[in-house]
């Protein structure tokens, strides 16, 4: 997943980076969701299902960090509005933290049955492909705001 960004990036370009990051997020998103559904059939899908359930984890960490160094510059073209949705988004990152630190004590405690394990992952997945559909709602806003200010009249 590509987290690093140029030097002096328009808000457009933060914006294709955000969603192109968003895309590989939800290929992360269905392989763990397959595994899931794996883990449910056999327990031999639940290990693998730990390893992918980590890695997505740590992704969507990382994707927060990074999303939040570039969220000004993506959402610079929304007049008015600009603040409003990046306080959503932000605030949206705090409880896909503490969701995700939650989940992650699930993961690795061993008291907790395989079902119960596989459960929470299924609703954690769920849960952060909605929170994608949210944030790119407000990306598109940035975007119409953008072209609307950009075409003659606007």
């Amino acid at each position: 997943m590509r987290l690093t960004t140029r030097e002096h990036l328009s808000s457009s370009d933060a914006r294709a980076a955000i969603l192109s990051c968003h895309e590989e997020l939800r290929g992360l998103l269905s392989e763990t969701i397959h595994c899931a559904d794996d883990a449910t059939r056999s327990e031999r899908g639940f290990e693998p299902l730990r390893v992918h359930a980590r890695e997505l984890f740590q992704a969507f960490e990382a994707h927060m960090d990074f999303e939040e160094r570039i969220l000004a510059t993506a959402l610079s073209d929304v007049i008015g509005w600009g603040s409003v949705l990046r306080s959503q988004v932000v605030e949206g990152h705090e409880r896909q933290r503490a969701t995700l630190a939650s989940a992650k004590s699930a993961l690795d405690a061993s008291s907790l049955p395989p079902a119960r394990v596989v459960a929470s992952v299924r609703a954690v997945a769920d849960e952060l492909l909605l929170d994608l559909n949210s944030e790119e709602g407000c990306l598109l806003t940035a975007e119409l705001d953008a072209m609307a200010t950009d075409t003659p009249g606007g």
